[in-house]
C-alpha cells in the first residue's frame, strides 16, 4: 500500500468515525431519550449490531457508490481523497453544531462534485435516489404520525393500550431496547457503505474487507461525538418508550429495505422526521416547526450538501485533471 492510499484510508477511517455518531444517534436516541439504556451500553450494542448490519447488507449499497453515480473510471485515488475530504468536513461541522446529518447525502454530495469537474454524472440515477429519499421520508413522518395518533392522547377507544402495554413499562423498555437494536442493524446496512464504496471504486480496499474495517470504525463513532445523540433525543421532543419502539421499527424497515434496492438512504433524516411527527401530535406542526432546534436542523439539511459539493468540486478544480 502506497503512502497516498494509507492517507486516504485513514481519512476514510475518520470519515466513518464522524459516520457512526449521528448513526448511533437515529438508533439509540430513542432509548436514551426514553432513559431505556445509558450511553455506553448503547454505544456497545451500535458497535455489534451497526457491524452485522453491514456485512449482510451493505455490498449492494456500496456498489452504487461505486459505479452508480458517475463512471468508475473517475474514482481516482485522488477523487476518493476530494470525495472523503468533502464528506469528512460536511459530518465534522454537524457534529460540532450538535445536528444529525446524514451521512448518504454528505457522501453523494462529494461524488456529485467530482462528476460535476468531469461533466458527467448519472443524472437518471440521482433522480432515482431522489424519489426514494422523498417517499420514504415522507412514508416515514405519516406512518409514524398516523400510528402514534391511535395511541395519544388516552381516550375510551385506546385504553386498552395502556393497560396491557403502557404501564408494563419493563416490557415496554425491552422492546425499545431490541427495536434499537434492530434500528442499529438497520444503520449499518445502509451507512458503512458511503465510505466502502469510493475506497473499492479506486481499488485501495476490496469491499468485503472495508466493510469489516470501516464498520468497526463506524461503531467507534457512538463513543465520539455526544451532541447528535442529545440533539434526537432530549431536544426535539422527549420519547416515550411506546412511541420510541414504534419510530425505530418503522425507520429500520424502511433502512432495510433501501439497503436490499441498493439505495444510500438519509437514514438520520428518515429517523429525525420520525420524531418530528411525534412533536407534531403533542406539540402540534406549527409549535414543533417554529422550535430552534427544528429550524437548524432543516437549514442544515438543506445547506450542507450544498456546501459540501461546493468544496468536492473545488478541490478537484485545483488537484485533477478533466478527461
Amino acid at each position: 500500500m502506497s503512502l497516498s492510499d494509507l492517507i486516504i484510508l485513514l481519512i476514510a477511517v475518520f470519515f466513518s468515525i464522524n459516520m457512526g455518531a449521528p448513526s448511533f444517534a437515529g438508533s439509540f436516541a430513542t432509548a436514551y431519550g426514553s432513559r431505556a439504556l445509558n450511553r455506553w451500553r448503547a454505544g456497545g450494542l451500535f458497535l455489534i449490531l451497526s457491524l452485522a448490519g453491514g456485512l449482510v447488507f451493505g455490498r449492494a449499497v456500496a456498489n452504487t457508490l461505486s459505479r452508480g453515480i458517475i463512471p468508475v473510471d473517475f474514482l481516482t485515488a485522488q477523487a476518493v481523497l476530494i470525495i472523503l475530504s468533502a464528506a469528512t468536513l460536511s459530518l465534522f461541522v454537524a457534529n460540532v453544531m450538535h445536528i444529525p446529518q446524514s451521512t448518504s447525502l454528505s457522501t453523494i454530495a462529494a461524488i456529485c462534485g467530482v462528476g460535476l469537474f468531469h461533466r458527467d454524472i448519472n443524472w437518471g440515477t440521482i433522480a432515482f435516489l431522489a424519489v426514494c429519499w422523498v417517499v420514504s421520508t415522507v412514508l416515514s413522518f405519516l406512518c409514524i404520525y398516523f400510528s402514534a395518533k391511535y395511541f395519544y392522547p388516552p381516550r375510551k377507544g385506546n385504553f386498552w393500550v395502556y393497560e396491557r402495554i403502557v404501564n408494563h413499562r419493563g416490557r415496554l423498555k425491552t422492546f425499545v431496547i431490541l427495536t434499537s437494536c434492530y434500528k442499529a442493524f438497520a444503520q449499518g446496512t445502509n451507512n458503512v457503505a458511503n465510505a466502502v464504496g469510493p475506497l473499492a471504486a479506486a481499488g485501495i480496499l476490496d469491499v468485503q474487507p472495508g466493510l469489516w474495517v470501516m464498520g468497526l470504525c463506524f461503531g467507534l463513532g457512538a463513543f465520539t461525538f455526544s451532541g447528535p445523540l442529545k440533539t434526537s433525543g432530549d431536544k426535539i421532543i422527549p420519547l416515550g418508550l411506546l412511541t420510541a419502539t414504534i419510530i425505530n421499527f418503522v425507520s429500520g424497515t424502511i433502512t432495510i429495505i433501501a439497503s436490499k434496492l441498493g439505495v444510500p438512504l438519509p437514514t438520520v433524516i428518515v429517523y429525525t422526521v420520525a420524531i418530528f411527527a411525534i412533536g407534531s401530535i403533542k406539540d402540534g406542526i406549527i409549535t414543533t416547526m417554529e422550535k430552534p432546534v427544528t429550524r437548524k436542523t432543516f437549514f442544515n439539511w438543506c445547506i450542507n450538501p450544498m456546501i459540501t459539493l461546493a468544496v468536492s468540486y473545488g478541490l478537484s478544480m485545483l488537484f485533477l485533471y478533466r478527461n
